[in-house]
């Protein structure tokens, strides 16, 4: 695996590839990476001939300096996971090269769909991610990128960021890696306490209550019995709950036993915060 930190590197190694019409496949992430992550190159390799990984902290998209300043970085093992998997190329930027005119965001048309949830609750966050990920787009020019599902949000923004600049790429999604006790494996995981990662499994517990009661029990009282159940968790504290149209993220209302849906959550544990979702249809 070829680990390069800079932009005219990457474009160097990269143009035989484009030369010779081999596709190349795209995982950005932050690092700290896990089987979720790892599931994605694997995605990739399948589809691709080359597979490009970045790992970038992406300064931008924290609207919390304490977030950005306690993000975990583990990038030895971060390495060593990804010649185990047999990744091509990993391309491991600083701040400078990514921003060479100072940390300024774009905005993007993005059909309100960055204003609700995470993009209400984490103002600014949409535009930093779209401009760390189209500016990364512009550089490593894949036919594909890969995204997990757990950001779903996140992937939804970015289909539009794409849709509304007719970017020739392809977005693919891999499932939501979890762990055994059914925790989404997240890079914020290494940052809970042992009391805290076990009650951690209330996240995905939330989700499947709200999806065996979904087109039961009003959309309203379902929102309302997580949020009981949550208070009741020490050192717990919902950010919110949703129950929305995966495509508009409108919430639903009543019961929404023929509409198309997905669950939503955000807790904060201590002051780690954990981010789920669960599709309500299948």
């Amino acid at each position: 695996m070829r680990v390069l930190t800079n932009i005219n590197s990457l474009n160097q190694l990269l143009e035989s590839s484009r030369n010779s019409n081999k596709s190349i496949g795209f995982v950005p992430t932050m690092g700290a990476l896990h089987e979720g992550h790892l599931s994605l190159v694997k995605l990739a390799q399948k589809d691709c001939d080359v597979v490009v990984c970045s790992i970038f902290i992406n300064p931008t998209q924290f609207n919390d300096s304490n977030d950005l300043e306690n993000y975990p970085i583990t990038i030895e093992e971060d390495i060593k996971l990804l010649e185990e998997q047999s990744c091509d190329i990993l391309f491991q930027p600083n701040v400078t090269e990514m921003y060479p005119e100072g940390l300024n965001t774009k905005q993007y048309l993005l059909n309100g769909i960055d204003k609700v949830l995470e993009g209400r609750k984490r103002p600014g966050h949409f535009d930093g991610v779209c401009t760390i990920v189209h500016r990364l787009f512009s550089i490593v020019r894949p036919q594909i990128a890969y995204f997990g599902e757990k950001d779903f949000q996140q992937v939804a923004v970015i289909r539009q960021m794409i849709n509304s600049l007719s970017l020739p790429i392809k977005i693919k999604t891999g499932k939501t890696i979890r762990e055994n006790d059914g925790l989404a494996k997240s890079s914020r995981n290494a940052l809970l306490s042992t009391t805290q990662r076990k009650k951690a499994t209330y996240v995905y517990a939330s989700l499947q209550k709200i999806k065996s009661l979904f087109s039961k029990v009003d959309c309203a009282q379902l929102k309302e019995m997580i949020k009981n159940d949550i208070n009741q968790v020490q050192d717990m504290r919902l950010d919110y709950v949703e129950i929305v149209n995966p495509y508009n993220f409108k919430p639903l209302q009543g019961q929404a036993d023929n509409d198309e849906a997905i669950a939503v959550m955000a807790v904060f544990l201590g002051k780690v915060r954990l981010i789920d979702n669960l599709s309500l249809n299948d």
